[in-house]
């Protein structure tokens, strides 16, 4: 096993343990993803692909309670802004919005 295959074996291994520590519902969020990573790698997104993949991902949240649809888009905002923080590509300080 040369060195890149080691490095992909334990980025593998952290990524199932990842994985398997999430919460139910963070799943359908992260196969989501999944399957925009891999529509990017085979061509570039038309307007339509965009609009199915929302849909899709309506129907799985059409039950959630909106006061929860509206705390996990807050803790991802916050942690996308966090790691900008940390890359350096965003301003540290309260969120106003747009």
């Amino acid at each position: 096993m040369n060195h890149v295959q080691v490095i992909n074996q334990s980025l593998l291994r952290r990524t199932v343990v990842e994985v398997a520590n999430l919460p139910d519902d963070d799943l359908a969020i992260l196969l989501d993803v999944v399957a925009f990573l891999k529509q990017q790698r085979v061509s570039e997104m038309t307007a339509d692909d965009i609009r199915q993949a929302a849909r899709r991902r309506a129907v799985v949240l059409r039950g959630a309670p909106r006061d929860q649809l509206a705390a996990q888009f807050r803790e991802v905002g916050e942690r996308i802004r966090s790691q900008a923080v940390a890359a350096g590509t965003a301003v540290e300080g309260d969120w106003e919005g747009d």
